[in-house]
């Protein structure tokens, strides 16, 4: 998993959506978006992404109930999901990561998390 990896980028907020698409596409990765779980829910349904970033907030669904629903669902709960807030609580970091998120990246500079996913995938495919 390098670049060309599809990632599925759940985030209600379309200004953060286009950027993070934007930054993501400069750097050779695939997009899908999702602005509501049930956006989300229809695209994992059309193709599996390599990475998910979840967006705590969506406007329909809480995002750790959601990344529960993930990791314990067998069609998703092997693909990896970084999860993206806009509070910086150490409790919420806790549980993200608790829940089988593999990491907790607050909201700022969609530079900052290309770069987490860029190291997550690295990683990850060492591992493999």
């Amino acid at each position: 998993m390098s670049v060309g990896a599809r990632i599925l980028v759940a985030e209600d907020n379309e200004v953060l959506q286009r950027l993070v698409k934007r930054s993501f596409e400069r750097e050779g990765y695939i997009v899908m978006q999702a602005t509501s779980a049930a956006e989300m829910t229809s695209e994992l349904a059309k193709a599996t992404p390599d990475l998910i970033v979840l967006d705590v907030g969506l406007p329909d669904a809480d995002g750790r109930d959601l990344l529960s629903k993930l990791k314990k669902d067998p069609k998703t709960a092997a693909i990896p999901v970084i999860v993206w807030s806009g509070r910086d609580a150490e409790s919420d970091r806790r549980i993200a990561l608790d829940l089988g998120a593999e990491d907790y990246v607050e909201k700022g500079p969609a530079s900052e998390l290309v770069r987490k996913i860029e190291r997550l995938l690295l990683r990850l495919r060492m591992q493999a």
